[in-house]
């Protein structure tokens, strides 16, 4: 089986991550009370992604993975098809996203703000003792689609450069566009999705690879909207939201 030409881009690949409910990760053993150290153990995790696509875990010292990651940081996830996603995902019934990297611990800011947004419920146990937030430094990644579609990316290539700006930026912009142009998101929704664009949507996160939006209609849960290509700072995030604004208005 070689690369599929068709296969997804990274963007692509990296929405696998970002719409991601669960995903399984495989840690190697040491101190196991079930099985000799060096042994594969995979465990069910609820992963959160990087404004640049690396996968993000909270994780308590409690957990067997966790103590696995202390001794031997190297760690693979395996990301399968979302339920939740829209018609512009490139999952398929049988599509996975394996992920392989170093697990390092990482107590940022804004790592945890990150995390925290979309999956707000973990704030309630993520200030306890034993939890803490790891970043996994990715090596590389195989993405299968079916038979005879794969395709094999060193993480250099899969994790988007240059990201740094639009972390330091990323509440600035939130607040910018949920206090002065609300009405310009709502046509982004109308231009850009089926969701109906008068819910009274707000930006709810933004990354390298598009936005979140959620609604004060407590009957449309969030939404993602991904842009048409990569972006790495304040500047690129206005240029493309005006772009997505300016097709709508023709």
């Amino acid at each position: 089986m070689s690369d599929d030409l068709e296969a997804p881009n990274c963007a692509a690949l990296r929405r696998m991550c970002r719409v991601a409910t669960n995903a399984a990760l495989a840690t190697i053993a040491t101190g196991h009370k079930q099985v000799e150290d060096g042994w594969p153990v995979t465990s069910m995790v609820v992963p959160g992604t990087d404004i640049d696509g690396s996968p993000i875990l909270l994780i308590s010292d409690l957990a067997d993975h966790t103590r696995h990651i202390a001794a031997d940081n190297r760690v693979s996830m395996l990301f399968g098809p979302s339920a939740n996603g829209t018609s512009a995902t490139i999952e398929t019934d049988t599509a996975r996203l394996s992920v392989f990297g170093r697990a390092v611990r990482n107590d940022d800011a804004a790592l945890r703000a990150c995390y925290l947004r979309s999956h707000p419920d973990a704030a309630q146990y993520a200030d306890f003792a034993d939890f803490g937030f790891y970043r996994v430094d990715v090596d590389a990644i195989y993405w299968v689609g079916g038979f005879g579609k794969q395709r094999r990316l060193p993480g250099s290539q899969f994790i988007e450069a240059d990201c740094h700006p639009l972390v330091l930026g990323h509440d600035d912009i939130i607040g910018h566009m949920n206090t002065d142009h609300a009405n310009a998101i709502s046509h982004i929704v109308s231009n850009h999705s089926d969701y109906d664009p008068d819910a009274g949507w707000l930006m709810h996160s933004i990354d390298c690879d598009g936005m979140v939006l959620s609604s004060h209609d407590t009957d449309s849960p969030p939404i993602r909207i991904d842009f048409p290509k990569p972006i790495h700072n304040p500047g690129e995030a206005r240029e493309i939201l005006v772009k997505m604004c300016k097709k709508w208005r023709g």
